[in-house]
C-alpha cells in the first residue's frame, strides 16, 4: 500500500469510526434523540412532522451506523462514499445555519455524551468533510474485498439492530442526563408542585423516595397505569415513600415534562432517591417488586451508582470495540 492509498484508507476509517460511534451513542438514548430531532424540526419550520420525530431520529442514527460500518470495512465504496458525502454535506450546511441563527439548542451530534457549541459542531463537520474528501476524491473503481468482511458487516448490523431494540425497551445503557444516577439533588432541582399550589421539593431530599414520573399520561395504557398504582403499595410495603408525579395537571404532584424526561426516560418509570441522591431507575415495564426494593434500598447508594456506571459502559464499550475489530480485520 503506497502513501496515497494509506491516507485514503485512514480518512475512511476515521470518518467511519466517528459515524459508527455517533450512531451507537444516539441509538442508546432513543428518547433523547427524539427530543433533538424535534428541536431540529422546529428550527427548520417543519414542526408538522413532529409526530414522526422518533422514527426519523432512529432512521438517521441507523444510517450513521450502516455508513460507519461500511467505511470501516471498506465495503460498497461507491454507495458508501456518495451517501456519506451527501450526509456530511447536509450536516455541515445545517450546522452552518445553526451557527448563523444561534438558536438555543444542542446539536445532539453525540447524544448526551458530548455537548458542542454551534461553532464547534460546524468545525467538527468541516473536519469530517475533509476526511471524506481525503478518502473518496478522486473517485476510484471498487476493489473486491474478502468475503469475511461482508460477514463482519452483517454481524455488526445485527448487533446495532439488537442494541436499538434493547434501548427502545430499556433505559439508556449509560445515563448521561442532567439527573443521572448519582446526582445529588438540591431544593428546586426537581420542582414538585402539589395540588394545593405549594412546592414540596424538600420531600425528595430526606429518606427513601420512589418517584414515578409520568411525563405523557395520554400515552400510557390502562394496564401501565395499573402497574403504577400497584407500585405505590409495593413501595410502602418496602418502607419507601412513593410519589407519583405528572407533567402538568393530573395528580397530587406535578412537574415540568422536560425535568421528568431527564429524570427517567421511561414514561411511567420509577427512580429511587435516597437522602436526595438518585440511586436507581426502572422502566414502566420493569418496576421492582417488594423484595427487590427492600434489598436495593438497604445497599450503599455509592455502590449502586458505581454498579450502574460499570454495566452501561461495559455494554457500549464492548459493542463498539467488537464492531470495529470485526470490521477492520
Amino acid at each position: 500500500m503506497n502513501a496515497h492509498s494509506f491516507l485514503r484508507r485512514l480518512g475512511a476509517v476515521l470518518l467511519g469510526a466517528v459515524l459508527l460511534l455517533g450512531g451507537l451513542v444516539k441509538l442508546m438514548d432513543p428518547i433523547g434523540s427524539q427530543l433533538v430531532m424535534e428541536s431540529y424540526l422546529r428550527f427548520m419550520h417543519l414542526s408538522f412532522l413532529g409526530f414522526a420525530a422518533g422514527f426519523l431520529s432512529l432512521l438517521f442514527n441507523l444510517l450513521e451506523c450502516v455508513l460507519g460500518a461500511a467505511l470501516l470495512a471498506g465495503l460498497f465504496p461507491l454507495v458508501a462514499g456518495a451517501s456519506s458525502g451527501v450526509l456530511m454535506l447536509f450536516y455541515t450546511l445545517l450546522t452552518l445555519a445553526l451557527l448563523i441563527a444561534n438558536p438555543s439548542m444542542d446539536c445532539g451530534c453525540f447524544g448526551e455524551l458530548v455537548h458542542l457549541t454551534h461553532a464547534q459542531s460546524f468545525i467538527k463537520n468541516l473536519v469530517l468533510m475533509g476526511l471524506w474528501a481525503l478518502a473518496f476524491f478522486p473517485v476510484r473503481r471498487q476493489v473486491p474485498q474478502r468475503k469475511h468482511r461482508y460477514i463482519a458487516f452483517g454481524l455488526v448490523m445485527l448487533g446495532c439492530l439488537g442494541f436499538m431494540v434493547h434501548s427502545l425497551r430499556s433505559l439508556p445503557a449509560i445515563d448521561l442526563t442532567d439527573l443521572r444516577i448519582g446526582t445529588e439533588l438540591s431544593e428546586g432541582r426537581i420542582p414538585l408542585l402539589s395540588d394545593d399550589g405549594e412546592y414540596h421539593d424538600e420531600m425528595l431530599l430526606e429518606g427513601k423516595v420512589l418517584l414515578i414520573s409520568v411525563y405523557d399520561p395520554a400515552e400510557l395504557s390502562e394496564k401501565e397505569m395499573d402497574r403504577i398504582y400497584e407500585e405505590r403499595s409495593v413501595a410502602r410495603a418496602a418502607g419507601i415513600r412513593p410519589v407519583v408525579v405528572y407533567a402538568g395537571e393530573g395528580g397530587i404532584y406535578s412537574s415540568d415534562k422536560k425535568t421528568l424526561m431527564s429524570l427517567n426516560r421511561s414514561n411511567g418509570g420509577a427512580s429511587l432517591i435516597v437522602d436526595g441522591q438518585v440511586t436507581r431507575k426502572w422502566t414502566n415495564a420493569d418496576l421492582p417488586d417488594e423484595e427487590e426494593l427492600t434489598m436495593i434500598s438497604a445497599e450503599d447508594p455509592s455502590q449502586l451508582v458505581a454498579e450502574s456506571e460499570i454495566r452501561g459502559r461495559t455494554l457500549l464499550g464492548a459493542l463498539s470495540v467488537v464492531g470495529m475489530v470485526l470490521l477492520l480485520i
